[in-house]
């Protein structure tokens, strides 16, 4: 059985506004948290070590750079072909990730698409493929940030 480290609030706390803001002072959580600068380091080296908190990153938002739908797929297809539909569906563009999963759909996607428009022309593109059954959409509707880490977030043009 796994073990799992022990968090208390002020390591929720800690999580809670490096969510935020990444690069945020450890004087002004301790601050927050009525507590030590030294405990808050010590405690988020603790969380490093324990493998909780991993590095640290940026977030983006499509609609910044002139992307107006996120949407997720769920895509079904027999078993035995789902790594062939997966390199299928990653070589299109929109697509920032794309993962084997369990449920009613064995493959998940994200797109980041120009408009809802495209939508669908991504959703018939994935139906043709001839080891698929079903493909499920849905959009997206609030702020979305992307943590390029975790997506191939290719949208951002070169000068």
């Amino acid at each position: 059985m796994p073990s799992f480290a022990n968090i208390d609030e002020i390591d929720v706390r800690i999580i809670r506004a490096l969510q935020k803001d990444a690069r945020a002072n450890f004087s002004h959580i301790a601050k927050d948290c009525g507590v030590s600068t030294d405990t808050i380091s010590k405690r988020f080296k603790r969380m490093k070590r324990n493998g909780i908190a991993r590095g640290t990153t940026v977030l983006l938002n499509p609609r910044s750079f002139g992307y107006d739908c996120v949407s997720s797929f769920g895509i079904r297809v027999d078993h035995l072909h789902v790594g062939e539909v997966i390199d299928f569906v990653d070589e299109l563009p929109e697509i920032v990730f794309c993962t084997p999963s369990l449920g009613r759909h064995n493959i998940f996607a994200i797109a980041v698409l120009k408009d809802v428009g495209r939508l669908e022309q991504v959703k018939e593109h994935i139906k043709r493929h001839p080891k698929v059954g079903e493909v499920m959409t849905s959009i997206w509707v609030d702020e979305t940030q992307l943590c390029p880490e975790n997506f191939e977030f290719q949208h951002i043009k070169k000068k």
